[in-house]
């Protein structure tokens, strides 16, 4: 099984033969300690370009971070959802990860929910260390509960009826623009709009974030205000909340009056984005209620957006407002005061108490500069 480790050394004090392999995949370099993890699927296993790519992507983050980073590519009779888990135990056993990037939508990823045409992967047990015991299973899937996140899991999972060549180009793309853009000052600040409807309990987190970066925050907005924000310069972070599908969030407490889509995204310039709302996380499917993760039948979702967005460097999905037991477990209550502060997405998230999955997708190393 091949497996790429790399050291991430300066590129000045790196040997020649190690700073682009011919074949980065038949050589291994010697790291101590990676923090970051990067799971590569079978079909990715053996591109060169992929890993040249990856290569570039994790020297940035050595240059910028300091971390040392693995990339574990996997053989098909390897790819299970709990042979996966192990893989990344173990390694987290050696040394303690932070962060865990899942390449390839051909990885067998665990299910969350599966309703009607909507599904969402799981990403909780490869997030929590302790095996099968940390976690719930159901015949419809992971169990939703409280628990602490041990490890940020990202992932990069292409649209599935893509042909090979295209879906190779996005995941280089996007790990070039992962690579380049690694400065995103907080200043320019933030953008939310929220259903009044659900606002009870989330309006006053919002509140909290105002005072670690500019804030702008609007209930129910109009059509206008929508299309408006997506006119205006880059912000650091953009933010709706509303009942969803995977393709979108109805924003307004009048049912179908202002749809914020997915495919806004390719127009908005932001850096990073939450969606909060049921389903957000997840793709519609070509199959109805089955019990099991299927292939998204297009890229209307919003976390292929990460492919087609030219500033878009991460997403968080899913119930980020979550609450409703005596301790703190929402991503908005937990993780984006540490994310404000400088702190990078898998450090903010790592050690938090969560309910459900909050999917990320893109760079987990990603950070603002404040």
């Amino acid at each position: 099984m091949a497996c790429l480790l790399l050291s991430q050394l300066p590129l000045s004090s790196a040997p020649a033969k190690k700073m682009m392999p011919e074949s980065p995949f038949e050589q291994e370099i010697t790291a101590a300690a990676p923090r970051l993890l990067i799971i590569l699927s079978p079909q990715y296993a053996h591109d060169p370009d992929i890993a040249v790519a990856l290569y570039r992507y994790t020297t940035a983050v050595y240059h910028d971070l300091q971390w040392t980073s693995m990339v574990r590519t996997l053989a098909p009779e390897e790819n299970k959802y709990r042979i996966i888990d192990a893989i990344i135990e173990q390694q987290n056993n050696i040394s303690q990860l932070e962060a865990c990037l899942m390449v390839g939508e051909d990885l067998d990823t665990a299910l969350a929910c599966d309703s009607g045409y909507m599904e969402q992967p799981s990403i909780t047990p490869w997030a929590t260390t302790g095996g099968p015991s940390a976690y719930e299973t159901t015949d419809d899937g992971i169990m939703c509960q409280s628990y602490t996140i041990n490890i940020c899991v990202s992932l990069l999972y292409p649209t599935h009826v893509l042909p090979y060549e295209t879906k190779k180009i996005e995941i280089i793309s996007a790990l070039t623009k992962f690579t380049v853009q690694r400065e995103v000052p907080i200043t320019n600040g933030i953008r939310i709009f929220e259903n009044a409807n659900l606002s009870a309990s989330s309006h006053t987190m919002y509140q909290h974030l105002s005072c670690l970066a500019p804030c702008s925050y609007q209930a129910d907005p109009t059509a206008a205000d929508v299309q408006q924000s997506l006119t205006e310069p880059c912000c650091a972070l953009y933010m709706v909340h509303g009942h969803s599908t995977p393709s979108g969030t109805d924003l307004n407490t009048q049912p179908h009056t202002v749809w914020f889509s997915a495919d806004n995204l390719d127009r908005l310039r932001t850096t990073m984005f939450c969606a909060d709302g049921c389903y957000t996380g997840g793709w519609w499917s070509d199959a109805y209620d089955n019990n099991r993760l299927d292939p998204s039948i297009d890229s209307s979702w919003y976390g292929g957006k990460i492919f087609t967005s030219t500033t878009l460097h991460v997403m968080a999905l899913g119930l980020l407002s979550q609450n409703g037991l005596s301790m703190p477990v929402s991503f908005l209550e937990n993780v984006l005061p540490q994310l404000l502060s400088g702190k990078t997405l898998a450090e903010s998230m790592v050690g938090s108490c969560t309910i459900g999955d909050t999917i990320i997708v893109g760079d987990p190393t990603f950070h603002f500069i404040v």
